[in-house]
């Protein structure tokens, strides 16, 4: 699914007040590999600590965009988005739709 035209159709079916949360990137740049490489270790050490695993059967995808690809499309797409990088892969986008007299 393209992000811009999926994120755009998510913020217009939105309900006035509702809140908006999406993320998954990849990383494109040495600082978002040093990132990652750091993160996966911690994430490696606290799986086994807990015990944790993969379940099985959960389809998985790479990501197609950068952390600043997402970032530049959801602040044109989504005015006032708060995004955070997160471990890994992940970031969150978070956006409350206003009511239209707000």
């Amino acid at each position: 699914m393209a992000f811009e035209p999926a994120l755009a159709r998510m913020r217009d079916l939105l309900r006035p007040g509702g809140t908006l949360v999406v993320g998954l990137a990849r990383e494109a740049t040495l600082a978002d590999c040093a990132i990652w490489a750091a993160a996966t270790l911690v994430v490696r050490i606290t799986k086994v600590l807990r015990r944790a695993s993969v379940p099985a059967g959960v389809p998985t995808a790479k990501p197609a965009m950068s952390y600043r690809e997402v970032s530049d499309a959801a602040r044109r797409l989504l005015p006032g988005v708060r995004y955070r990088r997160r471990l890994l892969r992940r970031y969150s986008l978070t956006w409350v739709k206003r009511h239209p007299s707000a």
